[in-house]
């Protein structure tokens, strides 16, 4: 079966999921890439099968087995209806919408048999997965998250630090703790127009989502850490040292490399050819997600 994959928006983050999808079209895993922006000089530099500057054209003269929208977040969801309307699988960036209400009237109207994967891409990430499968075991206990994220980059224009950078580790803090985002204590929130420090509770377990542009140095941690185990992974290089009184014979380290935008497409395409309905993550927990930015996210606050 020929795979054709368009994907719509070209800019920052758009131009990963190119070079991603590149290497992927390179390596036999699609057959067509074709793109869609509204700025044409921004398409013309990006080699692909064929260009458009609106998503109705490509919809309408394209034969698509699935569609990418890599786009500013205010922008997925009135996209997305119009994908929705002819029954694609769909990959959307995160956050999947801005509005509860609107995204869970998208949610109730996908059609039967739908995928839809939404792009939190540190789901995929290998170390993330092992830290996951710890807790699940019991190996590891969540009483602290640190979820940090620095980067050296100067601030994408419109972009904001809590639904761009802090909303992954949201989503980290949801998925490791198993509880739902709207059911923690919020104990402070200091948001600046390049920076977010975030702090958590519930029943014990404290979550610290500490993220900024233009910062001194790059950093991609995550820290768990439990009564008698902790975890720390850095998600750029895949080192990870686990520690506490619960490792026998002191630190250990291991490493686990990855690229997890390629296993996020890698993991849409297989869903695409399993033909089953799946939606990732799950709905409650984009609802869940979406409520909490809608209560704390950049229309409650005002960034200097």
């Amino acid at each position: 079966m020929s795979i054709t994959v368009g994907l719509v928006g070209c800019g920052r983050w758009g131009r990963n999921h190119h070079a991603t999808l590149s290497g992927l079209k390179a390596s036999g895993h699609l057959d067509r890439l074709v793109l869609c922006d509204i700025d044409p000089a921004v398409l013309a530099a990006h080699a692909a099968d064929a260009h458009y500057t609106s998503l109705e054209a490509m919809l309408a003269n394209e034969t698509l087995s699935a569609v990418a929208i890599v786009t500013p977040p205010q922008t997925h969801l009135s996209l997305a209806e119009l994908v929705m309307a002819h029954d694609l699988p769909m990959f959307i960036e995160k956050p999947l919408g801005l509005n509860p209400e609107s995204e869970q009237h998208f949610l109730t109207n996908l059609p039967h048999a739908s995928t839809l994967v939404v792009g939190y891409l540190l789901r995929h990430h290998a170390g993330m997965k092992r830290i996951l499968s710890a807790v699940a075991a019991r190996d590891l206990e969540v009483e602290t998250l640190l979820y940090r994220r620095r980067t050296v980059r100067s601030k994408p224009e419109d972009a904001d630090p809590v639904t761009t950078l802090a909303v992954h580790g949201l989503d980290t803090a949801q998925l490791m703790t198993g509880t739902p985002l709207t059911s923690m204590d919020v104990q402070s929130m200091k948001v600046t127009a390049t920076s977010a420090d975030i702090r958590l509770q519930h029943n014990g377990i404290t979550v610290i989502v500490d993220v900024a542009w233009e910062a001194d140095e790059e950093e991609r941690l995550l820290d768990v850490n439990g009564p008698l185990n902790r975890a720390v992974l850095d998600f750029g290089t895949g080192i990870m040292t686990w520690g506490g009184s619960g490792v026998a014979d002191g630190p250990t380290t291991e490493h686990h490399p990855s690229q997890p935008l390629k296993e996020e497409w890698l993991y849409f395409l297989q869903s695409i050819a399993s033909g089953q309905s799946h939606v990732f993550p799950d709905a409650a927990s984009l609802l869940d997600l979406s409520a909490w930015l809608a209560d704390h996210g950049p229309a409650q606050h005002d960034p200097r």
